[in-house]
């Protein structure tokens, strides 16, 4: 049997020579490990709205898997947004 592919399909639109790709991340046993570029461009406000739609696709996946609404779901990971970001603030 061949091994399962871990790995995510390219989006049809990012298959442009105008394309970049700017973060990828993994989960290993529990702990997230994150690969960004250093050519993100744009300003850090779109980097919040890039992390932004990120949370928001992300609770519609928990929605169906955890069988509970987005709303829910997005709730629970801005909260975890705001304690990881308040642990590395000041530092």
């Amino acid at each position: 049997m061949p091994p399962t592919s871990h790995h995510l399909p390219v989006p049809p639109e990012a298959q442009s020579s105008d394309a970049h790709e700017l973060i990828r991340a993994w989960d290993i046993k529990g702990h997230q490990h994150v690969s960004i570029s250093n050519n993100l461009g744009g300003l850090p406000k779109e980097f919040g709205q890039l992390l932004a739609q990120i949370a928001l696709h992300a609770s519609v996946v928990y929605e169906k898997n955890a069988k509970k609404p987005s709303a829910d779901c997005l709730r629970e990971i801005l909260m975890g947004f705001k304690e990881e970001v308040s642990k590395n603030v000041g530092h």
